[in-house]
């Protein structure tokens, strides 16, 4: 590839780069960050014009700060050059002839500079022509630091910044909250401002124990609820929702979310760390009301299988009727996989089934106090009364399971659905899923067959089953992009 230098003075006939249409430019310079955008204005008077011009800008606070000492005091020079340059750029525009498609704000909240860039926000969604607006609002503690104390200040700051300056969140299109103590009132007032909001993730938020969100708007697509603290959230009217992320519930006993009216949801993904004191879900019951969802998570945290299996008819099994691919994620090690079959039974056009098996030991409370204080289940398992020779699948055509072992409980799992899915066209067998983290923590030993064993384990699990599905395994490192890419699609 030929090197392109970058021109030293105006003029100079080998810099083709500079050479190039503005269109071009400006796209590159699209694929930076404000801060090394802006630094191309030093290259000539042509390159000094560009970055006023771009049509997505991306100020984030991280690229303004020394994250070797990220104090307080680094963190509200950060938050000022976001200001700085916000107003910069927003100054140097051409309202008339340039429209911002893409403007992302990420800054941190403090005491009163977020108030400044919400005002400097608001002077551009009045002069400029902008189409989709994100804020990323961040907190100077980690979430498994703040005490309820830092929560109450953050939630405070928050809404001190919402009623300075509401016309900021008028033209919002994507919202990104964390670690927000709120009053019953808040959410929905915000809601209520930022009419244009189509993206709402909210993480380490709450009103206090025993709260119930109700979420009612009329433009939001796509809503994430990940550890927060509402006793329960209702999804009211959410005429355009089409996805749904909800992790980690406080109830006990009742139903942690309801669907009311969401007739475009088509993706939903659930997780849990199941404990002995979790009610099982039933998910005909948990999704009542939502009968277009292609696309099912159900996450498991390498703790309890929390749902509950279930012989559908009827009614009851409306709400799979559509669903197209399920991925389980992080079901613990060693129990029995049969109860996932019901799944098979209750949803007829299932097309792609996934499932992760995994002791994920670097996330999973271990110590065996802790786990009895907060009623960890011993017995993690869940059982299906139905076998599977009592029905046929006729839609599925591919069984991907990462974390397969040749032991009997996974083989035998592997030939029933074999045995099932009579349309069946592959089966992915991938050795476990490991992380940087706890990749020095793994138990021995482990029982992926070697290359030369797989012949035999394949012998194993097709004996006596009539199916043309090949059967396929990848170790560690050979995960095929498309799977990986599936699974963590959800």
């Amino acid at each position: 590839m030929e090197k392109v230098n970058c021109p030293k003075q105006e003029g100079n006939g080998d810099d083709r780069l500079s050479n190039l249409p503005d269109d071009i430019l400006l796209t590159i310079l699209d694929r930076l960050n404000v801060r090394e955008a802006t630094k191309t204005s030093v290259l000539s008077g042509r390159w000094r014009q560009l970055p006023p011009m771009v049509s997505q800008l991306v100020i984030n606070v991280w690229d303004f700060l020394d994250a070797s000492k990220c104090d307080k005091s680094e963190i509200v020079r950060g938050n000022k050059s976001v200001v700085e340059v916000t107003r910069s750029i927003m100054a140097r525009r051409d309202s008339s002839r340039n429209t911002i498609h893409f403007l992302c704000m990420t800054f941190f909240l403090t005491e009163d500079d977020p108030t400044s860039i919400g005002h400097a926000l608001a002077q551009a969604m009045v002069t400029q022509k902008v189409e989709l607006v994100e804020f990323t609002l961040l907190t100077e503690r980690d979430d498994i630091y703040c005490s309820d104390d830092d929560l109450l200040n953050y939630g405070r700051q928050f809404m001190l910044f919402f009623d300075a300056c509401p016309n900021a969140f008028c033209g919002l299109t994507r919202l990104d909250l964390q670690n927000l103590r709120f009053g019953e009132s808040d959410i929905p007032n915000v809601l209520n401002t930022s009419k244009r909001l189509k993206h709402l993730h909210m993480f380490n938020c709450g009103s206090g124990s025993w709260t119930v969100l109700q979420v009612e708007h009329s433009q939001l697509s796509e809503l994430s609820i990940v550890n927060c603290s509402f006793e329960r959230v209702e999804l009211s009217s959410l005429p355009k929702l089409t996805r749904i992320v909800f992790e980690g519930w406080m109830s006990f006993v009742q139903d942690p979310l309801s669907f009311g009216y969401v007739p475009l949801l088509n993706v939903v993904s659930l997780t849990n760390v199941g404990t002995s004191q979790h009610k099982m879900v039933r998910l005909s019951k948990f999704l009542g009301g939502t009968t277009s969802v292609r696309d099912l998570k159900l996450g498991f945290d390498s703790e309890k299988i929390w749902v509950q299996p279930e012989c559908l008819t009827g009614r009851l099994a409306s709400v799979f009727h559509q669903i197209r691919f399920v991925n389980l994620a992080n079901i613990p090690e060693g129990y029995d996989l049969t109860w996932t079959l019901f799944i098979l039974k209750a949803a007829p056009k299932l097309k792609d089934l996934y499932m992760s098996v995994w002791d994920h030991l670097c996330v999973m409370t271990t110590d065996e106090k802790e786990r009895k204080a907060l009623s960890y289940s011993e017995n993690k398992g869940a059982n299906w009364e139905s076998s599977a020779s009592d029905f046929q699948h006729h839609s599925l055509a591919t069984l991907a399971i990462f974390g397969f072992e040749a032991l009997d409980y996974m083989m035998n799992y592997v030939r029933r659905a074999m045995e099932t899915a009579v349309k069946l066209e592959d089966v992915f067998l991938y050795d476990r899923l490991t992380c940087d983290e706890c990749s020095d923590k793994l138990p021995n030993p482990w029982h992926f067959p070697p290359k030369w064993k797989q012949g035999c384990v394949k012998k194993i699990i097709t004996r006596g089953v009539n199916s043309s599905a090949r059967i396929h395994f990848h170790p560690a490192g050979a995960t095929r992009a498309y799977h990986l890419e599936k699974m963590w699609f959800l």
